[in-house]
C-alpha cells in the first residue's frame, strides 16, 4: 500500500506509523476523527487479506478507540472500510465478507472479526465500497434483521461502490436476502446528512446515462431513507433478542418511510416502483 500511504499521508492519524516500500509513513490505514455529531473510524479491511500479521493490532486499536468515544459529544459512530461485512451480489462477496465479519481461524476458533465488535460498542453505520454496485442493508446481526430503521438493535450496513470504474458494474447474481433493503447496479453516488443527534438522512442518486431511459433518470434519487436512533450506545443488551429471532421472518416491519423498494432488485432500464 505504498502509493495509498503516500497519497493519504495527511489523514488525521493517531495510530502510529506503517512501513511500506517507500519507507515509513503515518498510519493512514486505520484512524479516527470527530466531525460535528459523528465519530468517524477508518478501517483497513485489506489487512485481513494481505497483511494478516496486522489483524490483531488493528483490532486492538479499534477496540480502544471505540471504548474512548464520548457518545454525549458524538452520539453517532460511523465506521468505513473498503470491503463489505454484508453484501449479496455473488459468492466471492460472501466469502470475503465472512472473513472480515468473523475473522480468521486462530487455534481452532474465529478471532478478531469486526461484526461482534461493532455490535458491542453500538456502531450505527458501516460503509464500504469494493463491490461495484449499491446495496443498503437494514440493521443486521449474525445474518438476522428486523428490517428496522427506527431505533435499530444492531449496526446498519451500506455498500456504496457504484461511482464507476473500468470494470463497470457488479451484477447481483444471488437472490436478495431479507436483510437487504435496496440494491442497484446502476452508476451513482450516496449522500448523507447528519440531521441531528437522532436522525440521519441517506439518499442514493443515480448518475447512469448509458441509454435514453437512463438519461431521463440522471440525478434522480433512487433510494431514500431516515435512520433514527434515540438510544445510542452498545447493542449488547439486545443479544438475547437476536438469539431468539427467527432469521426467516424477523419481527414486525418498522420504518419511517416505506423503505420504498424493500426486497426489490432494481437495475438500469427497469421501471422504478415506489
Amino acid at each position: 500500500f505504498s502509493r495509498y500511504s503516500a497519497e493519504f499521508a495527511a489523514m488525521p492519524s493517531r495510530s502510529g506509523r506503517v512501513h511500506t516500500a517507500n519507507g515509513e509513513a503515518p498510519n493512514s490505514w486505520f484512524y479516527s476523527f470527530d466531525s460535528g455529531l459523528v465519530h468517524y473510524i477508518a478501517m483497513s479491511t485489506e489487512i485481513y487479506f494481505y497483511i494478516p500479521e496486522m489483524i490483531e493490532e488493528q483490532y486492538r486499536w479499534l477496540e480502544a478507540d471505540l471504548q474512548a468515544i464520548n457518545r454525549t459529544k458524538t452520539p453517532w459512530v460511523i465506521v468505513f472500510g473498503h470491503r463489505s461485512l454484508y453484501c449479496s451480489c455473488d459468492g466471492d462477496c460472501f466469502g470475503a465478507a465472512d472473513l472480515v465479519r468473523n475473522g480468521p481461524w486462530v487455534h481452532g476458533r474465529r478471532e478478531f472479526g469486526l461484526e461482534a465488535l461493532l455490535f458491542r460498542y453500538g456502531v450505527d453505520l458501516f460503509l464500504n465500497g469494493h463491490e461495484h454496485n449499491y446495496e443498503r442493508n437494514y440493521e443486521v446481526y449474525k445474518g438476522k434483521s428486523t428490517q428496522s430503521t427506527v431505533d435499530p438493535k444492531a449496526t446498519t450496513y451500506i455498500v456504496s461502490g457504484s461511482a464507476g470504474c473500468d470494470e463497470l458494474h457488479e451484477p447481483f447474481r444471488l437472490p436478495q436476502p431479507r436483510h437487504s433493503a435496496f440494491r442497484s447496479n446502476t452508476f451513482g453516488y450516496s449522500r448523507m446528512e447528519i440531521y441531528n443527534s437522532t436522525h440521519i438522512h441517506w439518499q442514493q442518486v443515480q448518475t447512469q446515462k448509458d441509454r435514453p431511459v437512463d438519461e431521463a433518470r440522471y440525478g434522480s434519487v433512487i433510494d431514500d431513507f431516515w435512520l433514527i436512533q434515540h438510544n445510542h450506545g452498545s447493542f449488547a443488551h439486545h443479544a438475547d433478542f437476536w438469539e431468539t429471532l427467527d432469521p426467516k421472518t424477523g419481527s414486525a416491519f418498522k420504518s419511517v418511510t416505506a423503505d420504498h423498494v424493500a426486497g426489490r432488485y432494481y437495475t438500469a432500464g427497469d421501471a422504478l416502483t415506489v
